[in-house]
C-alpha cells in the first residue's frame, strides 16, 4: 500500500484528533474546497494520502509543533498540510513519480501553493519553501521562477 506524507517534526501521529480538532479541519477542508469524502480522521498510518484506495488520512501530526524547529515543513498550518495531501498528491494520482520521493513531495508541496484556494500568504509562502527544502535536500537545485519569487519575496519582487 503506497502512502504519501508530509512529515517533519509535527505534532505525533498517535495524539488522537478530539471532536473540535475534527470541526476545526473539516472547515479547512470546505476552505481549500477539498471533497471531505476522501478524509478519514483517525484512521490510517499517519496524515497522508493512499493512491490505492482514494484516500486521505488524518491524524495528530497533521497539527505544527513549530515549538522546535523553523523547517517551513515543521511550521504548515494544518490547512496547507491538507492542501498538500489534497492538491499535491491526489490530484496527481496514479502518476509514475515514484511515491515519497523528493520530486514527488516538491510537487505536491508547489502544487498546492499555486493552486489550491483558501491558503494564508504563509500557508503559500512555507509550502513553496517546503518544496524547495525538499530538492535542496535531495541534491537538486531549482531555479526559482517568478510565483515562487512572489510568494515567498511579496508581489512587489521583481
Amino acid at each position: 500500500m503506497g502512502k504519501r506524507k508530509a512529515s517533519g517534526l509535527r505534532k505525533s501521529l498517535y495524539n488522537l484528533l478530539t471532536n473540535e480538532d475534527i470541526i476545526s479541519l473539516k472547515a479547512d477542508i470546505r476552505a481549500i474546497k477539498a471533497d471531505l469524502s476522501v478524509f478519514r480522521f483517525n484512521d490510517g498510518p499517519c496524515t497522508c494520502y493512499v493512491d490505492a484506495t482514494d484516500t486521505i488520512y488524518v491524524r495528530g501530526d497533521v497539527f505544527p509543533d513549530n515549538e522546535y524547529s523553523v523547517h517551513p515543513r515543521d511550521m504548515m498550518s494544518a490547512r496547507a498540510v491538507l492542501a498538500h495531501e489534497y492538491y499535491g498528491h491526489r490530484k496527481y494520482q496514479g502518476t509514475p513519480l515514484k511515491q515519497q520521493s523528493w520530486n514527488d513531495e516538491f510537487r505536491a508541496s508547489y502544487m498546492a501553493a499555486r493552486n489550491a484556494p483558501g491558503l494564508s500568504d504563509q500557508d503559500r509562502m512555507l509550502l513553496v519553501l517546503d518544496a524547495m527544502e525538499r530538492a535542496k535536500s535531495a541534491g537538486v537545485d531549482i531555479k526559482w521562477n517568478r510565483f515562487m519569487r512572489s510568494v515567498v519575496y511579496g508581489n512587489d519582487y521583481q
